[in-house]
């Protein structure tokens, strides 16, 4: 009887620590049972305090919002990763709900602009659910935060305060603005709870620094936290296949699809062999080889993980990394270790990195993905025809250059390079009809007409772009005019060749009809010297661009390239792209988001990556949003997930370490975002067609 009491105590006392525990893990921001309505503002809503929270009532096909705002000036979420929300849907229909963080951001001054930080997310009927929203933080405010210092090369540190390039300011959180958008039902949702969650620091590394180090294992996977599909030991390996085999019987593919992903069962074009572009009834779409309507749904890097990690510096991070001998040397690069590779060799034995190719195919066409998009593993023709599926061939062709990302196409070597290249690749490529298309380059950096003039008038007397620009300015101006528009006193044209100009030394925005021009010269023989080289080569295969990424697209190099290009291609890290102004208007052009994505910090991941979610479930329902979008976008014909694998727990070269993937670093599938692609994509002809 007193061991049975003892239990109970020693039971009542864990309770109490978990309780204590989980409180820690969070604080209120705002008690919603008991403010007043002075503590919030709606917009098209009804909004009443009762026992539960604040219940919001919004009229069908309205949109209504609520926004909090903090009693002082600002939170102060520094310390915190989340700002979270309790919600509870009071109907029985599913519901979409957008929360946005509202911030200054002091010490960007004049320069400040707030970033596009709306998070997305759906309640099921009746649910209550917990969102966390993810802040993405400017790394202009890296001294609010010392850590990073102890964790180089990562965009995101433990437990997940993340850096970036832009972001918010999490000292000085002006309020959350939460958006019911239409739909044609009334709703009733109840905000339960608003509170800072997960504290930013891990607390064995606050109370002991040297106890947290190594913080990542031989797998390559953090060590201080446990999530579903963690591995731990080398047996986890057979479990997880004997898994995926099941579920790979159970999900054989799209009965939508023919052997290439297109539509097996809708109207029939011209055959040739290739794929191609034709617009049909207002809709852009891809046509098959067989003539079957195609839209391209794929994902980056495909058939490939081998995950690697930095390591020079940082070798008090890792634990399990073997010292480098003659059998291993696979797993090496530089002062890199691929964490993947190694995983790969545990779970399936040597030379499964080859073997891997079959193992993706075969799940790509199960989980409803048709294309291996850029980054891919480019050996599809060597495999059976059962588990072949649509491919395509990346170049990189920038030297010499412009710029570190902008080859100079008025040099004869830059056309060499490309002609080498695709010439190479055409070889095995060009009577495959499963091949897809070619990407020449990748996020080049087109910057303006101004910049790129610039960045040419650095250059010596061997630039062949700056000849052609100063050949360009003689047929129209004089040296002397020259030298009143921008400043500049040189004695001839010769003696401006001769000069490297240092940025900023000329008023080179007075030349702007002329560098608009050269500008347009340069895009203009960037893609017709691409395009006639893939014809000569590989005739009848798709040219599918160059990738464009943030403000480097503009009106002029896609105008131009619609000239040339089948499909143009853009890396859209974006919510959703149903209304994408890209390609302009008049330009009736098909394109393809050759990259999207949405990470979550639920799975042992420090960074989300530039799309992010609140949990596994969440990127599940934000792919779903994201293509049910494209598919309504009559130009949009394809969306590539990035990408295949995470990318590493320790930041690779630029710092990513995001939860990206499909699949982890360790092979794990995250099976609850590959149950939403198949519901997504598995019907995704019916619901294009339907629309």
């Amino acid at each position: 009887m007193k061991s049975i009491k003892r239990f109970g105590l020693a039971f009542m006392f864990l309770l109490g620590v978990m309780a204590i525990n989980a409180q820690a893990q969070s604080e209120e921001l705002i008690n919603v049972k008991t403010i007043t309505n002075k503590a919030f503002k709606v917009t098209n809503l009804d909004a009443h305090n009762s026992v539960d929270g604040i219940k919001c009532s919004i009229k069908a096909n309205e949109k209504g919002s609520i926004v909090f705002h903090p009693e002082e000036q600002y939170w102060d979420l520094t310390q915190w990763v989340f700002l979270s929300l309790k919600l509870e849907n009071l109907t029985d229909q599913s519901l979409r709900f957008e929360p946005v963080i509202l911030y200054d951001n002091p010490r960007r001054g004049d320069k400040f602009w707030p970033v596009n930080n709306k998070h997305i997310g759906f309640l099921k009927p009746n649910e209550i659910l917990d969102y966390n929203c993810v802040m993405i933080r400017d790394k202009i405010n890296t001294p609010d935060y010392p850590q990073s210092s102890d964790f180089p090369q990562m965009k995101g540190m433990p437990d997940g305060v993340i850096l970036n390039y832009a972001g918010i300011d999490a000292r000085h959180i002006k309020g959350l603005k939460l958006t019911f958008p239409i739909q044609d039902f009334d709703r009733e949702v109840t905000i339960k709870r608003l509170y800072k969650n997960r504290p930013a620091l891990p607390e064995l590394y606050k109370n002991n620094k040297s106890a947290f180090f190594p913080f990542i294992n031989k797998y390559g996977q953090y060590k201080h936290a446990n999530w579903p599909g963690k591995i731990t030991d080398d047996s986890q390996f057979t479990a997880a296949m004997k898994k995926e085999q099941q579920d790979l019987k159970e999900h054989p593919g799209s009965e939508e699809w023919n052997r290439f992903g297109g539509f097996v069962n809708g109207p029939k074009f011209d055959a040739t062999g290739h794929f191609r572009t034709q617009k049909v009834n207002g809709l852009w779409w891809i046509i098959d080889p067989e003539g079957c309507l195609f839209w391209s749904t794929g994902v980056n890097s495909a058939g490939r993980l081998e995950i690697p990690t930095p390591t020079n510096g940082r070798e008090h991070f890792f634990e399990g990394i073997p010292e480098k001998l003659k059998e291993n040397t696979h797993l090496f690069a530089k002062d890199q270790y691929k964490h993947g590779l190694a995983n790969l060799h545990r779970k399936y034995g040597e030379n499964s990195d080859k073997e891997y190719v079959a193992t993706s195919l075969r799940r790509m066409k199960s989980w409803g993905l048709n294309t291996l998009g850029g980054w891919s593993t480019e050996t599809v023709g060597e495999h059976p025809e059962a588990i072949k599926l649509p491919y395509t061939v990346y170049i990189n062709a920038v030297s010499p250059g412009i710029n570190e990302k902008f080859p100079d196409v008025f040099d004869a070597r830059w056309k060499a390079e490309v002609e080498l290249k695709i010439k190479d690749k055409a070889a095995f490529v060009k009577d495959d009809p499963y091949f897809f298309g070619f990407f020449i380059n990748n996020e080049i950096h087109w910057g303006n007409p101004n910049s790129l003039v610039i960045h040419s008038l650095e250059k010596g007397n061997d630039c062949a772009g700056k000849i052609a620009y100063l050949n360009l300015l003689k047929n129209e101006l004089l040296i002397k005019q020259f030298n009143e528009l921008t400043g500049a006193s040189f004695e001839s044209w010769n003696d401006l060749l001769n000069t490297k100009v240092s940025p900023g030394r000329l008023k080179v925005a007075k030349l702007k009809e002329y560098n608009v021009k050269h500008y347009t010269n340069m895009c203009e023989l960037y893609f017709k010297t691409t395009k006639e080289l893939i014809d000569k080569h590989a005739p009848n295969k798709m040219y599918i661009g160059c990738r464009w990424h943030g403000n480097h697209k503009n009106k002029i190099n896609t105008t131009v390239s619609a000239k040339y290009l089948d499909i143009l291609t853009f890396n859209a890290y974006e919510n959703e792209v149903e209304f994408y102004p890209y390609p302009a208007k008049e330009i009736d052009k098909p394109f393809i988001i050759s990259e999207f994505n949405f990470g979550a910090l639920d799975a042992g991941k420090f960074f989300t990556g530039l799309g992010y979610a609140s949990s596994q479930r969440n990127r599940g329902e934000k792919y779903n949003n994201f293509i049910n979008g494209a598919l309504r976008n009559p130009r949009c014909v394809g969306a590539h997930w990035f990408m295949w694998a995470n990318s590493t727990t320790a930041g690779r070269g630029n710092g990513e370490n995001a939860n990206c993937g499909l699949v982890s670093m360790t092979d794990q599938i995250y099976y609850e975002l590959i149950s939403y692609i198949r519901e997504t994509t598995y019907q995704m002809y019916n619901y294009r067609i339907g629309q």
